[in-house]
């Protein structure tokens, strides 16, 4: 990646609403699109605009196709990215059951994004460890959709989404670095001044197995958009 692919926004909001104005204009382009959709706290202001949006009926989803970057194993199921993304997106929009894609739900979900038309536009957060989706440090390049083991890193910062009487899961499927890769677009989300060290690494370093969104600069199409200077 290069700073010129990065757009600096004053604030989260700002962000949120520049990427909502992407996924919309990708849908408007091309209502069949497919999109690779994250989790997490980076693209609630982005969904808090879509939903917003699709509520006035300014987005037809009709025939759009949505696939979760990944997912948890063996979780409840109040606590599934697929229950996060129903509840922070999908219940406010017009999207088709059936377009709602999960990599828990497939063994090979790979096949089934290329069989819908491949992904158009992915967006990615950044983990403070530099994983993407769930590809932890030391996930190589060429990896498909898998099961991984968490990191305790990781655990640790999604504790924040389970009550004391829930456990983060020790284990999840997720997307690999090649799949989303294969993506025609991508876009990371790095909101927080707390993510400035990882995002000059990932960004103005070599590609590094142990900083995974490094691999980003291998995609002709990728742009980074934050709320703070760096």
């Amino acid at each position: 990646m290069h700073k010129e692919n990065t757009v600096i926004v004053e604030k989260y909001e700002a962000l949120s609403e520049e990427i909502a104005d992407v996924v919309a204009a990708q849908i408007s382009s091309k209502p069949n699109s497919c999109f690779g959709l994250p989790t997490g706290n980076s693209p609630l202001g982005c969904y808090k605009f879509l939903g917003d949006w699709s509520k006035q009926k300014k987005i037809d989803w009709s025939q759009t196709k949505c696939f979760a970057l990944d997912e948890y194993v063996d979780a409840d199921e109040s606590i599934t990215f697929q229950h996060f993304l129903q509840t922070n997106l999908y219940q406010y929009t017009n999207l088709q059951d059936q377009n709602k894609f999960n990599p828990s739900a497939c063994d090979d979900y790979d096949t089934l994004i290329e069989s819908q038309g491949g992904l158009d536009l992915t967006i990615l957060g950044l983990g403070a460890n530099g994983h993407i989706a769930f590809n932890e440090p030391g996930t190589p390049l060429e990896s498909y959709t898998h099961s991984i083991w968490l990191t305790e890193s990781t655990r640790k910062a999604n504790q924040s989404y389970f009550t004391a009487t829930t456990t983060v899961p020790y284990r999840a499927v997720t997307m690999g670095i090649r799949t989303i890769l294969n993506s025609r677009k991508l876009i990371l989300i790095a909101s927080g001044a707390h993510k400035k060290d990882i995002l000059e690494q990932a960004l103005l370093g070599a590609v590094d197995p142990n900083i995974p969104a490094s691999y980003l600069s291998l995609h002709p199409h990728v742009t980074v958009l934050t709320d703070f200077e760096f």
